[in-house]
């Protein structure tokens, strides 16, 4: 074998190698769930908020809490307001690689306006600058939101909205507690699937 077809075998299985190593790469970010546009990993999308939390999480397929054990590391604790959630947000560790945040929150602050909605939207989008922004109504017709209307809890939301979040939609809505595995929970929970696809 000459020189000159020596170089063409070893250009060949450079080739093969390159193209080889680039197939491997592919497949392994596939299957460990990256999404190659914005460098999130597709298996986190997590639900941050208060107690209704865990009832989305049970019905979502795709989202999750953080943990199962509320507290601010886990950003969800029940009876908790938006002021709290936006501190633990604040104190929370930048993740570049979460996918989604679906945010349910404004029931126990009674759905007010005036709350810091866009600090807490602020401190999600610097904590997890890569995710998808989504935000579950609340539910009202029981304790301190006996008397809250539909159009006062639109209206809140309708900030979020004009923040970038994108609004779940059904809400949970007019309930007499929303402290159980209600049947608008699976509705909700299958928005969300249906919006992470």
């Amino acid at each position: 074998m000459n020189r000159t077809q020596k170089i063409i075998l070893f250009s060949i299985v450079g080739v093969v190698i390159l193209g080889l190593t680039t197939v491997l790469v592919v497949r392994h970010r596939r299957k460990s769930g990256k999404s190659s546009k914005r460098g999130t990993d597709k298996e986190k999308n997590y639900i941050i908020g208060d107690s209704q939390t865990p009832f989305i999480d049970k019905n979502s397929e795709k989202a999750k809490r953080i943990n199962e054990k509320g507290g601010k590391e886990s950003l969800w604790e029940g009876g908790k307001s938006l002021s709290w959630l936006k501190s633990a947000v604040d104190d929370y560790p930048v993740s570049k690689d979460v996918n989604s945040i679906i945010i349910n929150i404004g029931t126990n602050g009674g759905f007010n306006s005036k709350e810091d909605i866009d600090g807490l939207v602020s401190s999600v989008k610097e904590k997890f600058p890569n995710a998808l922004l989504f935000a579950v109504k609340g539910s009202w017709g029981w304790g301190g939101n006996k008397y809250i209307t539909e159009s006062k809890v639109n209206a809140y939301y309708d900030i979020f909205k004009d923040l970038g979040v994108e609004i779940i939609e059904p809400a949970i809505g007019k309930v007499k507690d929303p402290h159980s595995n209600l049947p608008i929970y699976s509705k909700i929970g299958s928005q969300i699937d249906k919006k992470l696809n």
